[in-house]
């Protein structure tokens, strides 16, 4: 029998290998999504609350170690090589890696992803001093140290694939926009 010749034009199957913990990470927020009046997991309109950002990383497993090890997310999903889904502090990270399926591919003009960049997440942490000190003993770069920004202080880190994550101790007078109902 001769071959499907549209089997060139399939893009490759990539194994999802899911953890015992995604479900149970998964019903923890859906639950507390439904108790909480908002909409649920049968709701044809998807909840808006949630930032997301996408890094781009050369090593996969580089950037899910750092982002869970030294930034306290949790991984949600991961589709090696070329995807992951982190959680943290109210923020799902996409990672993908460049010239991979799904987000990684090459741009219709033929642009390629790349990693690194001056885009950053920014999380807000409660000693920023403590913080900086303790990524800098285990080896993470420090890109700017501890400085003085507008009602912040503020440092900015690398994650493995050189994107900047940046840290902010909120300063007298900080206040976030009241959330809406």
């Amino acid at each position: 029998m001769a071959a499907d010749p549209l089997d060139a034009l399939r893009l490759p199957v990539v194994p999802v290998d899911p953890r015992p913990e995604f479900a149970a990470a998964l019903l923890r927020r859906i639950t507390s999504a439904t108790t909480a009046g908002q909409p649920g997991p049968a709701s044809p309109v998807p909840p808006r609350d949630k930032p997301t950002v996408r890094y781009f990383v050369g090593d996969l497993d580089a950037a899910i170690a750092f982002y869970c090890q030294r930034l306290g997310f949790e991984e949600e999903l991961r589709s090696a090589p070329a995807f992951a889904m982190l959680y943290g502090g109210g923020l799902r990270l996409l990672l993908s890696v460049p010239g991979l399926p799904g987000a990684g591919r090459p741009l219709p003009d033929g642009t390629v992803p790349r990693v690194g960049g001056s885009n950053r997440i920014t999380l807000q942490v409660h000693d920023l001093t403590a913080a900086v000190q303790e990524l800098r003993a285990a080896g993470v770069p420090i890109r700017a140290d501890v400085s003085a920004g507008v009602a912040v202080r503020q440092a900015l880190i690398e994650d493995p694939a050189g994107n900047l994550v940046e840290l902010y101790e909120p300063a007298m007078g900080y206040h976030e926009r009241a959330q809406t109902p």
